[in-house]
């Protein structure tokens, strides 16, 4: 055996450790990016916000072209940008039209741009539903 041959052996079995591992906590499903194609198109609708349904109002999320998001927050309609690296998924809120509406409403738009800016993670189930979540917030949304 040569003096190189177990350097040599032990980089190649920590590279094909490496290759099959995901960080803790985070499954493959979750390490997958979502591609534009799968997020563009009709506008998501939010079912849930933060565990609780949306009932009586209209928040969505329409992914409009790579990197752009826009929407209905309940009372106005909001611009955004988001990001994905690797398994990260970030939003980042922009401009807003500024029309008051009843206190309830403009409780849950307050609410939805907080939980946009706490997102960090983004994955499509299996039933075709959208999950952005981060730390304390969760945006399940449908077609």
């Amino acid at each position: 055996m040569t003096p190189r041959l177990p350097h040599m052996l032990l980089a190649v079995s920590a590279t094909v450790l490496a290759a099959c591992s995901t960080p803790s906590g985070t499954s493959t499903e979750e390490a997958t990016m979502l591609e534009h194609e799968q997020l563009a198109g009709a506008a998501w609708q939010v079912q849930q916000l933060n565990g609780q349904p949306v009932s009586n109002a209209t928040l969505t999320l329409n992914f409009h072209e790579p990197g752009k998001l826009a929407g209905k927050a309940a009372c106005n309609n909001y611009m955004a940008s988001y990001e994905q690296q690797a398994s990260q998924f970030t939003i980042q809120t922009g401009g807003m039209t500024m029309k008051a509406c009843p206190q309830p409403l403009m409780d849950l738009e307050s609410q939805f741009v907080e939980a946009l800016k706490g997102v960090d993670s983004a994955t499509i189930d299996d039933q075709g539903t959208l999950l952005l979540s981060g730390e304390g917030v969760e945006i399940k949304a449908t077609r």
